[in-house]
């Protein structure tokens, strides 16, 4: 495997590397990162162990596939997707967030993100990874974005909107959130029960209530079903 550094050719002033195939570029990520500065990207070509939720695999041969180190602290939960969501309006795509962190397009799955904290004792690094589909992918009824745009000008839009979501205040990034949340409003099930999600509060946890009940649950907790009404 050989990791190559880029000569960056676009805005963003983060480190780029590219390796033609790996397993996991999270995984690469986490067990690496003492190796690498704060703000590197690595971009895989193929990535043949890829890592979804619940650690379902993702084999992708032609999609953008990037992971993002970074050593200080955030609300990447939500910045994250919210900056995909953005990059991507820039192009012309209108798309919206299924919490936690998938994004959707003409109500077909585009792109899944996954976020992952290093601890050493206490916080080292954030990993977020990206899969985002550059093609359909009729047998998971998903949807690619079938565009002559080059993966790395959208990478580098992604990376520009991550800065700015970083730097705002949590307020501002909330009510972005919700603009691009197409669960808000909605019935889901959640625990087996049916809730409505009605909001997202102060430290990014989404909100669900019933008629005997109001909760708030973090990214990592929520198993919001598939059917959404």
């Amino acid at each position: 495997m050989i990791i190559k550094k880029l000569n960056w050719e676009y805005e963003s002033k983060y480190s780029f590397y590219l390796v033609d195939e790996i397993e996991s570029t999270n995984t690469y990520l986490k067990e690496n990162a003492k190796d690498y500065n704060d703000k590197t990207v690595l971009i895989a070509q193929r990535q043949t162990k890829g890592r979804g939720r619940y650690n379902r695999v993702w084999v992708s041969e032609d999609d953008c596939i990037f992971s993002i180190l970074l050593k200080k602290n955030g609300a990447y939960h939500l910045t994250a997707p919210l900056a995909l969501c953005l990059a991507l309006a820039g192009f012309g795509y209108d798309t919206g967030i299924k919490w936690p962190n998938d994004i959707y397009l003409q109500n077909k799955k585009l792109a899944g993100i996954l976020i992952e904290d290093v601890y050493q004792e206490s916080f080292s690094s954030a990993i977020i990874g990206i899969g985002l589909n550059m093609s359909d992918k009729m047998e998971f009824n998903a949807i690619g974005l079938n565009t002559k745009l080059s993966k790395y000008e959208i990478i580098d839009a992604v990376m520009n909107k991550l800065s700015e979501l970083n730097k705002m205040d949590i307020k501002d990034v909330i009510e972005l959130y919700r603009k691009k949340s197409i669960v808000i409003g909605k019935m889901v099930s959640y625990h087996d029960k049916l809730y409505k999600a009605i909001g997202v509060d102060q430290n990014g946890h989404l909100i669900l209530n019933n008629d005997s009940t109001t909760i708030h649950v973090s990214s990592d907790e929520i198993d919001i079903k598939e059917s959404i009404r």
